[in-house]
């Protein structure tokens, strides 16, 4: 072996060799946590304190953050989609209303000023919102992904950020659905288009 050969100065990474990384909490506003069956199954499994300690580690990390939530102008809910069975079932309840305790992000994940707050008007985070404007600002090559419901809103951001090219990580044990039979089988379903890994795993410095 070559004296100093381990101390050779290494080139710099080139284009695309960087790897830039970034964490979206999906939804995990005060009406939604807080609504059955959902909150049983976040409560049961301690989804909130996993996603708090995965936001933790990713502050550390410096990994820019961004938290999405669902909520509308009136009561009526305008901005939705017009036949939307799901967001039917809102209309005229005063939840998911702009301005409002229940459209506040839960305390355990509360951004601080400089995460991006993502509204949306669909299930998809990335429908006409500034989640894409995000993604390129931070130049991000890795997504890892945390919140509610690991059936809609979940699912629909692996899908649709797989598409966009970027390697997809689910956190498993910071996401639910409205049982955990739902939970494993969407899990499953798309578990062909990312990682899916517990919170413990998650190393944002590797």
């Amino acid at each position: 072996m070559e004296t100093g050969a381990a101390f050779a100065p290494q080139p710099p990474a080139s284009e695309d060799e960087r790897v830039s990384k970034y964490l979206i909490l999906i939804d995990f506003i005060n009406d939604l946590v807080s609504h059955e069956p959902m909150a049983g199954e976040i409560a049961r499994r301690d989804v909130l304190g996993n996603a708090a300690k995965v936001l933790a580690k990713a502050r550390a990390a410096g990994v820019a953050v961004g938290h999405v939530r669902v909520a509308f102008s009136a009561p009526d809910l305008p901005e939705a989609p017009e036949r939307s069975p799901l967001f039917g079932g809102f209309k005229g309840s005063g939840a998911l209303q702009l301005g409002t305790h229940g459209v506040d992000f839960d305390a355990s994940v509360t951004p601080t000023a400089d995460e991006a707050i993502i509204l949306k008007h669909q299930i998809s985070p990335f429908w006409k919102t500034i989640l894409d404007a995000e993604l390129e600002k931070h130049d991000v090559s890795e997504l890892y992904i945390a919140g509610i419901s690991t059936t809609l809103a979940v699912s629909s951001t692996v899908r649709e950020a797989h598409d966009r090219g970027l390697a997809v990580t689910v956190i498993a044990d910071a996401c639910a659905a409205g049982s955990l039979a739902a939970h494993e089988a969407e899990l499953e379903a798309f578990g062909v288009l990312c990682a899916v890994k517990q919170a413990d795993e998650i190393d944002f410095t590797a």
